[in-house]
């Protein structure tokens, strides 16, 4: 037999029992009921529960390109982590097909040969190349093509080789999550400088770019996490993310997504 709980003021109880069946007006619905179906009636002045959304289909391929932050996606058993940022957005938009191509380690340069065929990108890089000290660049660089081996130089190359497999490609650029600490390989702060340059200066670039292109940006350097917060928000001092870090990220992320997601 059903048990039903429903959040309404009681009215007319009594002729529920007379009769073979009765109606239960909800705010946005009614819905009829057999007596012989029913078990009891229980009233609450407690809000019901919110069903669990679907997630909205995304007919089209994702691939993600990142650090080690990103690879950790795939590789959440051997680290205090349950779920990477984007199996956290997969939950909320479920593409087609997702390809991790994110490289433990990597800098940005690495990520040229990772391209898969994709109709969606995403560019998770900043952070190992500020612990590797690459020269930042410019704009210039960047528009001009200068292959001088500075950041914005190498962003150009990945941006062309992602439109070389597709030209049709969307692409969201992510500026790097604050980071500090990490046995050394980082500034105790995350705004302390490393080898004259700062962890802002490649998010800066990163937001010239995506203005250049007209690219949105996914700022995790803005919004996922400041010194105070860094600590909690990783499983080490203070550079991968942990659950509660993840899903900030995610969330970033998702918005960034709506911005581009076409209907197909």
């Amino acid at each position: 037999m059903r048990h039903i709980s429903l959040a309404i003021i009681l009215c007319a109880i009594a002729s529920v029992a007379m009769a073979q069946s009765f109606t239960v007006y909800e705010k946005d619905k009614d819905r009829a009921y057999n007596v012989e179906d029913v078990d009891s009636i229980v009233f609450s002045t407690e809000p019901a529960a919110p069903a669990i959304a679907e997630p909205r289909t995304i007919k089209g391929r994702w691939c993600s390109l990142g650090t080690s932050i990103s690879w950790l996606n795939e590789n959440t058993a051997s680290y205090p982590l349950t779920k990477g940022y984007q199996t956290r957005v997969m939950e909320k938009l479920a593409f087609t097909n997702f390809s991790n191509k994110a490289v433990n380690g990597g800098v940005l340069s690495s990520a040229i040969s990772q391209v898969a065929l994709a109709d969606y990108y995403t560019i998770e890089h900043g952070i190992n190349d500020w612990g590797h000290s690459t020269p930042v660049g410019t704009i210039d660089d960047y528009i001009n093509n200068t292959k001088n081996g500075t950041f914005a130089a190498i962003y150009r190359q990945l941006i062309d080789r992602i439109f070389s497999r597709n030209k049709k490609a969307r692409v969201i650029l992510c500026t790097p999550r604050k980071a500090y600490g990490f046995n050394g390989y980082l500034p105790d702060h995350w705004y302390d400088p490393k080898e004259g340059i700062y962890l802002e200066e490649y998010a800066n670039i990163i937001r010239q770019i995506a203005a250049y292109e007209s690219f949105p940006v996914a700022d995790f350097f803005a919004e996922c996490g400041g010194q105070r917060q860094l600590d909690s928000w990783s499983y080490d001092t203070a550079l991968h993310p942990n659950d509660d870090g993840m899903q900030i990220m995610a969330n970033v992320l998702i918005q960034a997504f709506e911005k581009i997601l076409t209907e197909e």
